[in-house]
């Protein structure tokens, strides 16, 4: 059960994505199939993500194929769901408005190519592990679309990479980011701060100079992904938190025993925050102890931190980030813009709406939730495919709601339109 929910239905759930999409734009594979160039996005940005992912299932496909050289196919299945994460988390939810938005550009384009290129090579990855549902997802995806195929998944050859070939950098660059995104969201967290609510600022320590340029290329995927209006990367963590290193006494105890004392007193000589950076990499201390040096490890020392004034903050693999959690009234109604938004998306469901179909929308409002409509109507008629909004009561609505927003109820209303 716990694979199924944890595997098998977001394994579905990005199947079924593609699928709803390309059958509504009647999207066909091109022969040949994905090329670097039949995958090119005119977008940069998207461009990248495209490389991305391929270069992380070629990543994936050399290090499940050097598991499985070992019969360790637990390694392998591991490999495997590390990338269903990468994939469906980052990439697909990232691409979502290649997909929705209605004209079928070269962007778009690029977007159903690179991920149904992706799709079926994992497929491939998968089959020997789950046989019957890649064997379902192989026949749809390509031998609807090409009967010169292979006739199942289980005839084809098992998918290959070359080592030297893969693109470590853009692997490193966007592994930072997702860990970086990750701790933003924590940290947000660990401030009671719900992440459809916009903030400020979000402020990004890392340890190296090419880290910090990698961070700074990815600056806009990381607001999106925090939900922060700008995002600062700091060169020294000491900006956000101030550290306290304390020695692990159950520990430190009995391994040094009558040294003990001098080991605390050089312990407490160390700049705190270089110290916890180093340990948080993954990498020991050195104590200068006079007659000889000693080594601790992270299971020696316990850190303590305290965020800097205003800052909510977590850290992780020599990465910390800080989030301003001070609300100004613009970003409370930005954030109630985004509430209603969901709202609104589940009550186009409950409709039985189609995802293309365009509605007209009214609402019954007071005070900032009202304001929220009027200064962010763009935003809430975009991501909802809303060609009216409007505080006129609708006529013959087809769907009607009261939703709870900022402590306030709202009263919505919406129909189908054949715009």
């Amino acid at each position: 059960d716990e694979t199924r929910r944890r595997f098998l239905i977001p394994l579905w759930n990005v199947y079924s994505f593609f699928v709803s999409y390309a059958q509504l734009d009647n999207w066909q594979p091109q022969n040949g199939g994905w090329t670097s160039q039949s995958g090119q996005s005119p977008n940069a940005a998207n461009a990248q993500m495209d490389k991305w992912i391929v270069e992380r299932l070629a990543e994936t496909t050399l290090l499940v194929r050097t598991a499985l050289d070992v019969y360790d196919s637990e390694k392998a299945t591991q490999q495997l769901e590390a990338f269903l994460d990468d994939l469906s988390n980052w990439y697909v939810r990232r691409s979502r408005r290649r997909f929705w938005k209605s004209e079928a550009d070269a962007d778009k384009a690029a977007a159903y190519t690179t991920l149904h290129h992706v799709l079926v090579e994992y497929v491939k990855l998968l089959a020997p592990f789950i046989p019957f549902v890649t064997e379902a997802m192989y026949q749809n995806l390509v031998r609807t679309v090409d009967e010169n195929a292979p006739a199942s998944v289980h005839h084809c050859f098992y998918p290959q990479a070359e080592a030297a070939t893969l693109d470590h950098a853009l692997l490193a660059k966007m592994r930072l980011a997702i860990v970086t995104a990750g701790l933003g969201r924590a940290a947000r967290g660990a401030a009671d701060v719900k992440l459809r609510q916009p903030l400020a600022r979000a402020r990004v320590n890392v340890g190296s100079q090419q880290e910090q340029a990698d961070l700074a290329e990815l600056a806009d995927v990381l607001q999106e992904e925090i939900n922060v209006k700008e995002i600062e990367i700091v060169s020294e963590v000491g900006e956000l938190v101030d550290y306290k290193l304390l020695p692990n006494n159950r520990v430190l105890g009995p391994k040094f025993g009558k040294d003990f004392p001098r080991v605390r007193r050089a312990l407490e000589a160390l700049d705190p925050a270089q110290a916890a950076r180093r340990l948080q990499a993954g990498q020991n201390l050195a104590l200068d102890l006079g007659d000889k040096t000693v080594e601790l490890t992270n299971e020696d020392v316990l850190v303590q931190t305290e965020a800097r004034g205003g800052l909510a903050v977590a850290s992780d693999k020599g990465v910390t980030v800080a989030v301003d959690t001070e609300l100004t009234p613009e970003l409370v109604q930005e954030g109630y813009a985004r509430d209603l938004v969901r709202a609104i998306n589940n009550m186009r469901k409950d409709a039985g709406l189609e995802i293309s179909d365009r509605i007209e929308l009214s609402y019954a409002a007071n005070g900032d939730v009202a304001a929220a409509l009027e200064n962010f109507a763009d935003y809430v008629q975009q991501e909802t495919l809303a060609v009216l909004l409007t505080a006129v009561p609708l006529a013959n609505p087809v769907f009607q709601q009261t939703v709870n927003v900022g402590g306030q109820d709202v009263e919505l209303a919406l129909r189908k339109t054949a715009v």
